[in-house]
Protein backbone atom coordinates (compact mmCIF):
# COMPACT_ATOMS: atom_id res chain seq x y z
CA UNK A 1 0.00 0.00 0.00
CA UNK A 2 2.83 2.37 0.87
CA UNK A 3 4.45 1.79 -2.55
CA UNK A 4 1.15 2.61 -4.26
CA UNK A 5 0.79 5.92 -2.36
CA UNK A 6 4.41 6.84 -3.13
CA UNK A 7 3.92 6.03 -6.84
CA UNK A 8 0.73 8.12 -7.03
CA UNK A 9 2.47 11.04 -5.32
CA UNK A 10 5.32 10.94 -7.83
CA UNK A 11 2.90 10.82 -10.78
CA UNK A 12 0.88 13.78 -9.48
CA UNK A 13 4.01 15.86 -8.82
CA UNK A 14 5.35 15.18 -12.32
CA UNK A 15 2.02 16.09 -13.90
CA UNK A 16 1.80 19.35 -11.96
CA UNK A 17 5.38 20.37 -12.76
CA UNK A 18 4.83 19.68 -16.47
CA UNK A 19 1.70 21.85 -16.50
CA UNK A 20 3.35 24.83 -14.76
CA UNK A 21 5.52 26.25 -17.53
CA UNK A 22 6.11 29.46 -19.42
CA UNK A 23 4.68 29.60 -22.97
CA UNK A 24 5.67 32.20 -25.53
CA UNK A 25 3.40 33.44 -28.32
CA UNK A 26 4.01 36.15 -30.92
CA UNK A 27 1.65 38.59 -32.63
CA UNK A 28 3.57 37.96 -35.86
CA UNK A 29 6.56 35.85 -36.87
CA UNK A 30 7.44 38.11 -39.85
CA UNK A 31 8.40 41.79 -40.03
CA UNK A 32 9.10 44.01 -43.02
CA UNK A 33 12.10 46.35 -42.79
CA UNK A 34 11.10 48.11 -46.03
CA UNK A 35 13.51 49.41 -48.67
CA UNK A 36 17.18 49.88 -47.81
CA UNK A 37 20.04 51.17 -49.97
CA UNK A 38 22.83 48.63 -50.41
CA UNK A 39 26.30 49.69 -49.29
CA UNK A 40 25.12 52.74 -47.37
CA UNK A 41 25.07 53.22 -43.61
CA UNK A 42 21.34 52.65 -43.65
CA UNK A 43 19.60 50.46 -41.11
CA UNK A 44 16.09 49.81 -39.91
CA UNK A 45 14.78 48.44 -36.61
CA UNK A 46 11.66 46.28 -36.42
CA UNK A 47 9.95 44.91 -33.32
CA UNK A 48 8.33 41.59 -32.54
CA UNK A 49 5.76 41.65 -29.72
CA UNK A 50 5.59 38.48 -27.65
CA UNK A 51 3.52 37.38 -24.66
CA UNK A 52 4.05 34.78 -21.95
CA UNK A 53 0.74 32.89 -21.92
CA UNK A 54 2.07 30.30 -19.46
CA UNK A 55 1.96 30.40 -15.67
CA UNK A 56 5.70 30.65 -14.92
CA UNK A 57 8.24 33.40 -15.75
CA UNK A 58 10.01 32.99 -19.09
CA UNK A 59 13.74 33.66 -19.47
CA UNK A 60 15.26 34.71 -22.80
CA UNK A 61 18.59 32.99 -23.42
CA UNK A 62 20.06 34.23 -26.71
CA UNK A 63 19.34 34.78 -30.39
CA UNK A 64 21.09 33.64 -33.56
CA UNK A 65 20.76 35.28 -36.98
CA UNK A 66 21.26 33.85 -40.45
CA UNK A 67 23.22 36.97 -41.46
CA UNK A 68 25.68 39.19 -39.57
CA UNK A 69 23.72 42.13 -41.01
CA UNK A 70 21.20 41.91 -38.15
CA UNK A 71 21.48 42.74 -34.46
CA UNK A 72 18.97 41.36 -31.97
CA UNK A 73 18.04 42.96 -28.64
CA UNK A 74 16.23 40.56 -26.29
CA UNK A 75 14.46 41.63 -23.08
CA UNK A 76 16.85 41.70 -20.10
CA UNK A 77 14.32 40.70 -17.44
CA UNK A 78 12.22 37.55 -17.09
CA UNK A 79 8.86 37.82 -18.83
CA UNK A 80 6.16 37.32 -16.20
CA UNK A 81 3.00 35.34 -16.94
CA UNK A 82 0.44 37.40 -18.89
CA UNK A 83 2.95 40.15 -19.75
CA UNK A 84 4.23 41.31 -23.13
CA UNK A 85 7.75 42.19 -24.26
CA UNK A 86 9.40 43.44 -27.44
CA UNK A 87 12.26 41.83 -29.31
CA UNK A 88 14.07 44.42 -31.44
CA UNK A 89 15.93 43.47 -34.62
CA UNK A 90 18.07 46.02 -36.46
CA UNK A 91 18.80 45.20 -40.10
CA UNK A 92 21.94 46.86 -41.57
CA UNK A 93 22.42 47.29 -45.35
CA UNK A 94 25.98 48.69 -45.31
CA UNK A 95 27.83 45.36 -45.76
CA UNK A 96 25.44 43.75 -48.24
CA UNK A 97 25.94 43.37 -52.00
CA UNK A 98 22.67 41.63 -52.87
CA UNK A 99 19.80 43.35 -54.64
CA UNK A 100 16.15 42.49 -54.40
CA UNK A 101 14.16 40.99 -51.54
CA UNK A 102 16.13 39.24 -48.80
CA UNK A 103 14.88 37.45 -45.70
CA UNK A 104 16.91 37.14 -42.51
CA UNK A 105 16.07 34.30 -40.14
CA UNK A 106 16.34 35.01 -36.40
CA UNK A 107 16.14 32.12 -33.92
CA UNK A 108 15.24 33.19 -30.37
CA UNK A 109 16.10 30.72 -27.59
CA UNK A 110 14.25 30.79 -24.23
CA UNK A 111 13.08 28.64 -21.32
CA UNK A 112 9.90 26.65 -21.71
CA UNK A 113 8.33 24.20 -24.16
CA UNK A 114 9.73 24.41 -27.65
CA UNK A 115 12.71 26.38 -26.32
CA UNK A 116 13.04 28.42 -29.52
CA UNK A 117 11.04 30.34 -32.11
CA UNK A 118 12.11 31.39 -35.60
CA UNK A 119 11.33 34.94 -36.69
CA UNK A 120 11.84 36.46 -40.15
CA UNK A 121 12.81 39.98 -41.21
CA UNK A 122 12.32 40.85 -44.85
CA UNK A 123 13.87 43.84 -46.64
CA UNK A 124 14.10 45.07 -50.19
CA UNK A 125 17.67 46.04 -51.09
CA UNK A 126 18.05 48.72 -53.76
CA UNK A 127 20.90 50.80 -55.26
Amino acid sequence: MMKYVFFCTIVVCCALSAAAQPRLTFRSLMADAGRLSVGKSESRTVQFVCRNVGDQPLLFDHAETSCPCADVKLPDKPLKPGKEAKIKVTFHARDLDDRGTVTNLITVFYSGPGRYTRLRVRAELVE
